[in-house]
């Protein structure tokens, strides 16, 4: 069942990332502005934050399984439209159907993963879908970089379809076995009702609001500054926006890390510490990466700098993957609304973080402004620990 529901994230956190090396020959092929063809990533990220609402409760009611499988194989459509589209109104279309789609992978093999697994295993498979969702955000740029330079942009939306198409045929394959072993009840019809109550369920405890408003800090403090991460590395660190891109992606390699050493972490460390210690991490590696930059020699930062990264990545897993096995706990009953609920508040808290982050960093710099995030994540995650700590007792 693992592989499946990590294929299909790989597939589409590949697909969100696709598009982020490839604006400049967007801008030339459609004789826009990479501004302008900006609108191929914003129209995904849209889409993908506010259809978790609308996933969530559907999850619950239809199946997560079962959502995951359509929401693949219409992604595969989404992604051809890509592929085809002779215009960037077009493109920008496709990329806002495909967006919508991919909303329903992730969160809903969470919430699966949440009926399937005990708590006291679901941290660690959680860790192992999550190499699907961080080998899919390394590929994601490598596949849309090495495209554009070479077979065309048109490559990468192809190989995305064929990627979904592939994963589609064989989650269907898996829920047919599943099916078989023991068929699916009935479904009745879905009110409005039903939804908000859903979600008034999810709201009436006071630990889910805990929950939803660490994710939204988590994506607010760290997402926001990272956005600006790449162009501060160009301009200060003298590299290339190729090279800046790959020193914030080594934080992939981090994650990875931290998937392949979870099992004994968690069974050392806990829940709490999990969270204060990796919280931690963040803080002294976004400070040390602050620091390398602005204090070595030229020929010594991109390698310092990637050793930040992947140190920032490790922790950032430590407490983000603690996060998702929490959320998938908030409601037994609605657990599909309930992860979805928490996919927004970090949306939502990215969205917000980078428009805060846009107005400080000219006043601040982009170097004094990640140390304060680690100093923030480093507070956001203690109080959370202590949280955690406090209710296990």
């Amino acid at each position: 069942m693992l592989p499946y529901l990590s294929a299909a994230a790989f597939a589409s956190m590949a697909s969100i990332r696709v598009a982020d090396p490839m604006l400049p020959a967007l801008g030339r092929d459609f004789n826009s502005l990479p501004a302008d063809a900006a609108s191929a990533i914003t129209s995904f990220t849209l889409a993908y934050g506010l259809m978790q609402l609308v996933w969530g409760p559907l999850g619950d009611r239809l199946g997560k399984l079962r959502l995951i499988n359509w929401a693949t194989l219409a992604a595969t459509v989404g992604s051809l439209l890509c592929a085809l589209s002779p215009t960037l109104p077009m493109l920008t279309l496709a990329r806002l159907l495909t967006g919508a789609c991919c909303a329903a992978i992730i969160p809903m093999a969470i919430a699966y993963l949440g009926d399937t697994v005990e708590y006291s295993m679901r941290q660690a498979a959680l860790a192992r879908f999550a190499t699907g969702t961080l080998t899919g955000m390394i590929a994601g740029q490598v596949i849309g970089g090495l495209a554009a330079d070479t077979l065309g942009w048109r490559a990468a939306f192809g190989l995305l379809c064929v990627l979904f198409l592939i994963t589609g045929i064989a989650v269907l394959r898996l829920r047919r076995r599943l099916d078989v072993a023991s068929p699916p009840q009935p479904v009745s019809p879905m009110k409005l009702s039903t939804i908000i109550a859903g979600y008034e369920g999810v709201l009436r405890s006071g630990w889910s609001r805990w929950i939803l408003m660490a994710g939204l800090l988590e994506g607010a403090v760290m997402f926001g500054p990272m956005a600006f991460t790449p162009t501060w590395l160009h301009e200060d660190a003298n590299v290339t926006l190729t090279v800046a891109g790959s020193i914030v992606a080594s934080m992939g390699l981090g994650g990875l890390l931290y998937t392949s050493r979870a099992r004994q972490l968690i069974a050392r460390l806990g829940e709490s510490r999990l969270i204060g210690i990796g919280s931690v991490v963040i803080a002294l590696s976004l400070c040390a990466l602050s620091a390398c930059v602005q204090l070595l020699p030229a020929s010594a930062i991109v390698p310092a700098a990637i050793g930040c990264c992947v140190t920032l990545g490790f922790g950032f897993y430590m407490l983000h993957n603690t996060l998702q096995v929490m959320a998938s706990q908030m409601s037994a009953q609605s657990r599909a609304t309930a992860v979805g609920l928490f996919a927004v508040s970090i949306f939502f808290g990215q969205a917000s973080g980078v428009a805060i982050a846009a107005r400080i960093t000219p006043i601040m710099g982009q170097g004094r402004l990640i140390i304060v995030s680690g100093i923030l994540m480093a507070l956001l995650g203690s109080i959370l620990a202590w949280r955690v700590s406090w209710k296990s007792q």
